[in-house]
C-alpha cells in the first residue's frame, strides 16, 4: 500500500548548516522505519554544493544519541547531471 505525502515547505535557509540540519530533520521524519524504529536509508538527491552541505551536517550531528538525530535515514548523493559534470572536471 502506497501513500502520497505532502512534505510541505520548510522555511529554513539551505545556505547555512543550521538550516540544512532543520531541512534534513524534516525529511528524516518521513523515512521508513523497521519494527525497532531504526530508519531504512533512502537517497536524498541534490546538486554538488547541497550534497557537501548535507555531508557536513551529518558529520556535525554524528555524536547525537538517537539514530533520528544522527540523520541516518538520509544518504546524500549528487544528481546524475551534477555527478557527470564533477567527473568531467577531474
Amino acid at each position: 500500500m502506497f501513500f502520497k505525502v505532502n512534505l510541505g515547505v520548510v522555511k529554513e535557509n539551505p545556505a547555512t548548516c543550521k538550516g540544512v540540519i532543520e531541512i534534513m530533520k524534516n525529511l528524516n521524519r518521513y523515512t521508513p522505519r523497521d519494527v525497532e524504529g531504526t530508519p531504512w536509508p533512502i537517497i536524498c538527491h541534490g546538486d554538488q554544493l547541497s550534497v557537501e552541505r548535507m555531508i557536513e551536517c551529518r558529520i556535525a550531528m554524528s555524536s547525537s544519541a538517537l539514530p533520528g538525530d544522527r540523520l541516518e535515514g538520509l544518504i546524500p548523493r549528487p544528481q546524475n547531471f551534477h555527478k557527470r559534470i564533477v567527473i568531467l572536471q577531474v
